[in-house]
């Protein structure tokens, strides 16, 4: 192919490099085997993977920004094929015992009407004759594996046909959101998926705005409904209803008052009484109190309640020690890890040895480690056993050394690792024969202790809750003076509002080695600005720094940059990217959110159970090689392969957001306090404890600053126990 032709030609997709509002960008081949992109301005056609399209367009050489020469085909003309007989070569040779000589022998045979003859199970014989008529007993072998293969490979064809048509009636009714809309197809996805969807005009209010939702719902409202009056429709009622539902979770609450409900609905141009009324009469509105709560959200608040109501209620099976005996086993503590508990540890170690579910609550440099490393001591003592977790690898590291002893070394281990750990011990459990042995077992002698608890999302513990075996005694260790966690829900600050579980460290013990963090941050948690110095290349402390000394700043290996404003964040990992790509760098897409080369840090965006990665998992990119990817994550001994479907969930982290950054720390730690809402108390507080040794703050005045800490961050959920 040469630059400056007309292109003409079937291209089959073999990497979507990504989709806009106008097109997309894809990568694909030629019947010939040439490889080309393309880039199509249309908006009838949505490319995926194995996709084949007819493609008319210009050829020309492109450029991207890493000076690598392409050849691209800019196309307004494309159209979806349907698979016909000289496609099919690929597919046969992929078929057992077919390969390329048999495939031939078919193809000349029946040329466009192979996928029919493959479709007739009357023409067995005749088909089982072309390809080996002197082996008729191996002939017959293969052909049932043929039609075998060609069955499913036609259901999957009606699948897809039904997936294109799909999307163009949603390309008709105006969204032209491509996310959305695959995301719409993974709802409905079936060959009935267009009636699915006309049965329910406003699924989309679950995945985008309101305004495109709205917009989408009346039109395939209008093809089935004759009256004019589509305002009052139950169907937008609801519609709105779960627009709403959305909005909140997206800001973390699963609850609102009732006037708050009723002004987002009103927004979004419905009669809030009406909407609100249909929806108690469907049973569809799930009250507690004032609130009003998000459906699915409250089932898991509710859930997570009755596991949490189940392991107080359950017996415990370790010998708990009397006062007396308890205070000698404190004192042998003690002195076996070659510590001096303070009174107000010493009180919250004895109320959290009784308590089968505990809160340890604690804002930074207050000693909540020590008192898990005792409690920890003590319950082995009593035969037990212990587990800890926390959510973070980083924040793992730092609990494993600081809980363990010389003679008691103590893993622990991240959320992902002990949730898949748990469901491997009940694969085991289930079927001991096939099923691998556990690493760990958890059993009703275990105390499971997890830090950082305040960044749990409901979900999270919905998940980790279900798999527990009954028994499991819980310690929950955290600081509720941090932000919230990134999905919704705040169990962890609920529970601590409630106090009853809850024991209480307000003291600063430390100060490491001359560092000013613990003392900062505190100073901000009780709601004062700390007067900082500017920086003049100290190693420890908090100081404040310039956009200057910003743009000079050499990262190490352990740093990491947190900054308020989404734009921001990008700006900072497209610039520091771009300074450590070469031409010998193999640089990867992987959807819309990153594109990667070996060394680039990463962060996952999106919880993924099984795949074992979490919503902040920080990790590193260690290779690619053609469509592979592997990540070092944080806590893990070794790489490992990206799975697939979660590159999706994949950025950059050269800055990351406060958010993303909670479980994490550094050595360095830099924070770009961007002008606006988005900086509050929590999300200095947050910030500040992220750094172990030195934190760096931009900020545009101490007023500025002042004002921030005045600033508080709010969520309403509906848990509660």
């Amino acid at each position: 192919m040469s630059a400056g032709f007309t292109f003409d030609s079937d291209v089959t997709v073999t990497r979507v490099v990504s989709t806009l509002e106008y097109g997309a960008i894809f990568v694909g081949e030629t019947p010939a085997g040439d490889k080309v992109r393309v880039r199509y301005l249309g908006r009838t056609e949505l490319p995926m993977v194995g996709d084949t399209f007819a493609v008319k367009g210009q050829l020309s050489n492109w450029t991207d920004k890493f000076q690598r020469l392409h050849r691209q085909v800019e196309s307004k003309v494309m159209k979806r094929r349907a698979v016909l007989g000289d496609l099919l070569g690929p597919f046969l040779q992929r078929v057992p015992n077919i390969g390329p000589q048999r495939a031939q022998r078919l193809m000349a045979n029946y040329g466009h009407d192979l996928i029919q003859a493959l479709s007739d199970p009357a023409k067995m014989d005749e088909v089982a004759g072309v390809l080996e008529p002197n082996k008729p007993a191996l002939a017959a072998r293969m052909t049932a594996q043929l039609f075998a293969a060609m069955a499913e490979k036609s259901a999957a064809d009606r699948v897809k046909l039904a997936e294109a048509e799909f999307l163009v009636v949603l390309e008709k009714v105006g969204l032209r959101e491509p996310r959305v809309a695959n995301r719409l197809w993974r709802f409905c996805a079936g060959v009935d998926a267009i009636e699915r969807l006309n049965n329910n005009p406003y699924l989309a209010a679950h995945l985008t705005t309101w305004r495109v939702a709205d917009r989408v719902g009346k039109l395939l409202l209008r093809k089935v409904e004759l009256g004019d009056d589509l305002d009052r429709h139950p169907s937008r009622l609801m519609g709105a209803l779960a627009s709403v539902w959305q909005e909140l979770l997206q800001e973390g609450d699963s609850a609102a008052i009732l006037p708050v409900v009723r002004e987002k609905l009103t927004k979004r141009g419905v009669d809030a009484d009406l909407a609100l009324q249909h929806a108690e009469q469907i049973g569809n509105l799930h009250r507690r109190g004032e609130l009003i709560r998000v459906p699915g959200a409250a089932w898991l608040e509710d859930e997570v309640a009755r596991m949490l109501r189940e392991i107080e209620a359950t017996p415990g099976h370790i010998i708990l020690p009397d006062e007396q005996s308890l205070d000698a086993l404190i004192d042998d503590a003690e002195r076996a890890c070659e510590l001096r508990l303070t009174g107000e540890q010493a009180d919250a170690l004895r109320k959290l040895m009784f308590l089968p579910l505990g809160v340890l609550q604690g804002g930074a440099g207050v000693g909540k480690t020590t008192v898990m490393k005792v409690l920890a001591y003590i319950w082995e003592r009593q035969c037990g056993n212990v587990v800890f977790g926390a959510l973070a690898g980083k924040a793992a590291l730092q609990l494993s050394r600081g809980a363990s002893t010389p003679d008691s070394p103590r893993l622990a281990h991240t959320l992902a690792r002990l949730i898949g750990m748990l469901a491997q011990q009940a694969a085991f459990e289930a079927d001991p024969v096939n099923q691998r042995r556990p690493e760990i077992e958890f059993n009703n002698k275990t105390l499971l202790v997890i830090d950082e608890a305040g960044m749990m999302d409901t979900p999270t513990f919905y998940q980790l809750l279900k798999l527990l075996p009954k028994g499991v005694r819980i310690l929950l260790a955290g600081d509720d003076g941090q932000l919230f966690p990134v999905a919704f829900g705040k169990i962890f600050h609920d529970l601590v509002e409630e106090r009853s579980r809850v024991a209480m460290l307000t003291k600063v013990l430390r100060q490491a080695e001359g560092s000013t963090i613990p003392l900062a941050a505190h100073q901000i948690r009780n709601g004062s600005a700390p007067v900082l110095t500017g920086w003049k290349g100290e190693t420890k402390g908090v100081f404040l720094v310039d956009s200057e000394q910003l743009d000079s700043l050499q990262r190490s290996d352990d740093f990491m940059l947190i900054a308020a404003r989404r734009q921001t964040v990008d700006s900072w990992n497209e610039c520091e990217s771009l300074k450590r790509r070469t031409d010998r760098v193999q640089i990867r897409r992987l959807g819309p959110l990153a594109t990667i080369a070996s060394g680039d840090p990463i962060i996952i965006t999106r919880n993924r159970y099984k795949y074992g990665l979490f919503n902040g998992l920080l990790g590193t990119v260690t290779n690619i090689d053609g469509e592979l990817v592997q990540v070092h994550f944080d806590d893990e001994k070794e790489p490992r392969e990206l799975p697939q479907e979660a590159e999706v969930d994949v950025e950059l982290a050269y800055a990351i957001t406060c958010h993303k950054a909670q479980g994490s720390s550094a050595a360095t730690v830099v924070l770009i306090a961007d002008d606006g809402m988005l900086v509050t108390r929590e999300w200095l507080y947050t910030g500040i404890t992220r750094g172990r040794e030195l934190v760096l703050l931009n900020a545009a005045s101490h007023q500025k600053l002042s004002e921030a800490v005045a600033r508080r961050a709010n969520r309403t959920t509906g848990f509660r126990l």
